[in-house]
This record gives structure tokens, sequence and C-alpha cells, in this order.
């Protein structure tokens, strides 16, 4: 299988098409090689509109949806990001190509084990990651974007005082067969706006029954 046809054909063929995504966008996910984050048995469909399975029922989001998601969080590179949901650390490493610094939770250690090693075969040098429970963590650590690649069922506001004035969180809100894609931004003045984007699902953030314990 030739991997760079494949990748060219689904930046052009489903990523660009979904409304417009910018040439940004496109040369940042064209910098990565997509099949070295998909689980070997799974490598031949990296470029597929479908989502591939990981361990631990999780899976890796539609490449339609990482180039969305990117698009609308509108990056400048100098950005300090929080990532909940590590997962194969492909959307991990797009993120760390568009902003300063990443600091990636996720619950699974496995998980930050591979992502580790998949990161420094990229030569993605900065990246923090941590096996934690976004749920069950103490941190007064400020952020000027939060990105959560799990679905919840309700807005993340427990994390807005994580958020530096002017910062972003990104979250997909809702159940099954219906959610939305979401942006709540928070001005210079502490206020915050809540921006439906678009509808997509993916799979529940994992940890959300144990959302009792975060301590701002």
């Amino acid at each position: 299988m030739n991997f760079n046809t494949a990748r060219k054909n689904m930046l052009l063929n489903q990523v660009r098409t979904w409304d417009f995504i910018s040439p940004e966008v496109l040369n940042t996910m064209r910098k990565l090689q997509r099949e070295e984050f998909v689980p070997v048995e799974h490598r031949k469909l990296a470029f597929s509109d479908f989502e591939i399975p990981l361990a631990h029922d999780e899976s890796m989001m539609k490449p339609i949806v990482e180039g969305r998601i990117l698009q609308n969080l509108h990056l400048n590179g100098a950005e300090n990001i929080l990532e909940v949901g590590t997962g194969s650390a492909y959307f991990t490493a797009l993120l760390a190509l568009s902003a300063k610094k990443i600091t990636s939770i996720d619950i699974h250690q496995d998980f930050i084990d591979s992502a580790e090693e998949k990161l420094s075969e990229a030569k993605i040098k900065n990246c923090e990651l941590l096996c934690e429970n976004i749920f069950e963590i103490s941190s007064r650590k400020k952020y000027d974007v939060i990105v959560i690649t799990g679905s919840m069922q309700n807005t993340p506001d427990f994390l807005l005082k994580n958020l530096n004035k002017g910062g972003k969180i990104f979250a997909i809100i809702g159940d099954e067969p219906i959610m939305s894609a979401c942006l709540i931004t928070k001005n210079e003045n502490g206020e915050t706006n809540f921006e439906t984007l678009f509808e997509t699902v993916v799979k529940p953030l994992s940890g959300q029954s144990q959302h009792s314990n975060f301590k701002l």
C-alpha cells in the first residue's frame, strides 16, 4: 500500500471537502504519517473515513473531524494546551505542531507509553504526557486552550477556572445520536461565550461517572 498516495487522497477527498479547511491545517496534517499512530493490525485503514479501533474500547477520530477541530481552534503557535484524552496520540501530535506546548492526559498508562514512543519517533518534543483522570486530579494550572477528545453529557464548566482569560475550551457535548462540537471562550473580563460549531458523534470520555473530586 502506498501510504503517501493514501494520505494525499485523504486530505483532498475527505478533509478539504468538509466546509473550508485552511491550507495551514492541511499542511499540518500533511507533515504527519498518520499510519504510524494507528495500531499495526489496522494500518491499511489509517486514511479511511471512519473511527479506527484502539484498546480499551476507545477509537481514533475520523480524519475529517480532526481537521475540523484543528480548524476551529485557530491556533497561532503560542498556546499552552491541555488535551484530555491522548488516545493514539495522532491528534496530540497535530496540536503539538500547531502550538507552543501540549500537556496531554489519559487514564490508560499503555496509551501514554505508546504516545511517548510515537511522538519521539516523530521528533515532537513539546509534549508532556501524564496518566491522569481529569475528574480526579487537583490542578490549579491554567491553559490557553483545553481540548477534550471524548464526548461529554454536560458542558465542562468545572474547567473554566483552569482557563486563562482569552482562552477557549473545545468539547463535544450530548448523547448519541445527537452531539454538538462546541467552543467555550473566556474573554478578558472573565465572561464566557458558548458557540456550537458542528454536529458529530464520538465515544464518551472515560471516567465521567467519577466527576466529583476535581478541585480548582
